[in-house]
């Protein structure tokens, strides 16, 4: 999104729009939430099931968003400054590979 295109739209904090700032808070909580779900449980077996199901219900989201933006991970196509990891575009280096 442009400059233009943000001063465009309905301003939430920042000059951002109000829609970006709901989209970040939504992720946020998913994060959040998806942590909590499988750090609650003592066992570490169970978090390691709580932890592959949470990775099974999200890794079909993010390619279907990184076939939306043509990226082929794997392939290898992540923007500059970005790293493949797994299937993920990430910020930083990947610390493990399967």
């Amino acid at each position: 999104m442009t400059e233009n295109e943000m001063t465009t739209e309905e301003k939430g904090s920042g000059n951002f729009p109000k829609t970006y700032i709901q989209l970040r808070t939504v992720l946020d909580g998913l994060e959040i939430t998806a942590l909590r779900y499988c750090l609650e449980k003592k066992d570490n077996a169970e978090r390691v099931k709580r932890a592959e199901e949470i990775i099974g219900e999200l890794m079909p989201i993010i390619r279907e968003y990184q076939n939306k933006l043509q990226m082929s991970v794997g392939g290898g196509v992540c923007a500059e400054g970005f790293f493949e990891c797994n299937g993920c575009c990430v910020p930083y280096p990947c610390p493990y590979s399967d």
